[in-house]
């Protein structure tokens, strides 16, 4: 996306929709998704707090995965992933800063 067009979106006074998830769908798909994307769904319930059923789903997913033997380490991916996020600041007038600060933060220093 180019900077324009995000700049676009977030000057937008459109009411944004309000877009509904098929759980159905969801639960059906859960058990073709790899062990990272499952761990990634559960990070953004955490970050955003996003719909924590999906969280659950996925949680018992990788349960049951792991007892079947599965050897991946999700619980240090998990903590890797949600660490690696910058920490949001409500405090900020609008998502705009939101944005700045964590582009700042994936801003490699010189």
């Amino acid at each position: 996306m180019e900077k324009n067009e995000l700049d676009k979106l977030l000057n937008d006074d459109e009411p944004i929709e309000d877009i509904k998830l098929d759980m159905d769908l969801v639960k059906k798909n859960i058990p073709s998704y790899s062990n990272q994307k499952l761990c990634e769904m559960i990070v953004c319930d955490r970050y955003f707090n996003f719909n924590q059923k999906i969280a659950i789903m996925c949680m018992e997913e990788l349960a049951k995965r792991r007892e079947s033997g599965d050897t991946f380490e999700f619980e240090k991916y998990i903590d890797a992933a949600y660490n690696s996020l910058p920490v949001l600041n409500f405090d900020s007038p609008d998502i705009r800063t939101v944005l700045q600060q964590a582009m700042k933060q994936r801003t490699p220093k010189r």
